[in-house]
């Protein structure tokens, strides 16, 4: 069975594939503000996703040594920075808060179609 930092460092190609299909989709349409919210909640979403995995993988796993204090900012401090982000682009009139959801939403759904990749194939490689 494939290990979970397996999964999650496989997820991210996924992510990188599903969002250049959203951004061809998007700029043929001609909507580049719409590529652009998706874009941004995409860069959100995947940068909460890998601080959380630096986090869990330098703190949790056997082995690890004492978190220092920047890991522990890092781990705390994000929300902090994510509030002061979502304050600006919630102001800001040309994002399209839709695509910004959408785009978070994209990287959620990355992961649960890998899962569900690995529960029915049993952690075979597909190609």
């Amino acid at each position: 069975m494939t290990s979970g930092e397996d999964l999650i460092q496989k997820s991210y190609r996924s992510i990188f594939i599903a969002w250049v299909t959203v951004m061809i989709w998007c700029l043929t349409l001609g909507k580049p503000w719409i590529a652009l919210s998706v874009t941004i909640g995409t860069l959100l979403s995947t940068a909460m996703l890998m601080s959380l995995d630096l986090v869990v993988r330098r703190t949790f796993v056997p082995g690890a040594r004492k978190p220092r204090r920047g890991l522990l900012w890092l781990a705390v401090g994000k929300y902090l920075l994510v509030g002061v982000l979502l304050y600006w682009l919630v102001r800001w009139e040309r994002i399209s808060l839709p695509a910004f959801v959408g785009g978070i939403a994209l990287v959620h759904f990355a992961l649960l179609t890998k899962a569900i990749g690995v529960k029915l194939f049993g952690g075979k490689e597909v190609r």
